[in-house]
């Protein structure tokens, strides 16, 4: 496949439908997943998973804001959004990877024997890893190319992608995905999030868009590979014995 030179303008406006749906389709399932944990829990939940879950919802929320602005044309607040947008991506950072040093004690507090289930809880660990550490670069990036419309929008959906899993693999407890392996449809659903925007390069621009290109292997490989790879290793063990 040829590589898409970037384009500096704008994309037709039917086109500029493509990301806002993006947007709340991602901010759909990110409230359909935390549902039954954050919004209606059965029982009252550590302030900590309470901040974490706010600033995760508002990061999404945001993004679709950003998004409709964008499509809109009104990129003159949605530049001066932007500031408070990094802000609140530093705190997603922040808040996830002290939500992922307490997971150990809370599955713990919900009955949980976290020496039993040794593995799947360095699968989620390190898999939240790998997704912070791809949302990073992406986002950063995405900073970087900010006055690139065609590039900055494509690497900001492709941050976004990178931090789906914990929403995905909680649609697994819902009606509709019964029967369904939460690990399994997570990966189905974070490689069909991946396709959407190939397909979408291909019939708008009958090509690969060049962030499309190495985006999506970088953040399905980045954000899934230590989940695999990780798990009972040396580095894995030390990690467990600081926070476990």
């Amino acid at each position: 496949m040829t590589l898409d030179p970037g384009p500096h303008g704008l994309a037709a406006p039917r086109r500029n439908l493509f990301f806002p749906t993006m947007a709340v389709l991602m901010l759909a399932a990110v409230v359909a997943g935390f549902w039954g944990t954050l919004f209606r829990p059965a029982e009252p939940l550590r302030p900590y998973l309470v901040v974490h879950g706010a600033i995760a919802v508002a990061w999404f929320a945001l993004f679709t804001v950003q998004t409709l602005l964008a499509a809109a044309g009104r990129t003159d607040l949605h530049r001066r959004l932007g500031v408070a947008g990094v802000c609140l991506a530093i705190a997603v950072v922040a808040s996830s990877l002290y939500t992922m040093a307490q997971l150990p004690a809370n599955w713990r507090l919900q009955g949980i024997d976290v020496e039993a289930r040794r593995g799947l809880v360095g699968l989620v660990l390190w898999g939240d890893f790998g997704a912070l550490v791809a949302f990073g670069v992406l986002l950063c990036r995405a900073v970087l190319r900010r006055r690139r419309l065609d590039a900055h929008k494509r690497l900001m959906l492709l941050a976004m992608f990178s931090i789906m899993s914990p929403a995905l693999i909680r649609l697994a407890a819902l009606p509709p995905f019964a029967g369904f392996d939460g690990v399994v449809l997570t990966m189905l659903g974070l490689l069909a999030l991946g396709l959407t925007l190939v397909a979408y390069d291909l019939a708008t621009l009958r090509r690969l868009h060049r962030e499309t290109l190495w985006g999506v292997p970088f953040f399905l490989v980045v954000h899934l590979a230590p989940a695999f790879a990780l798990p009972g290793t040396s580095l894995d063990r030390w990690v467990m014995g600081v926070i476990g």
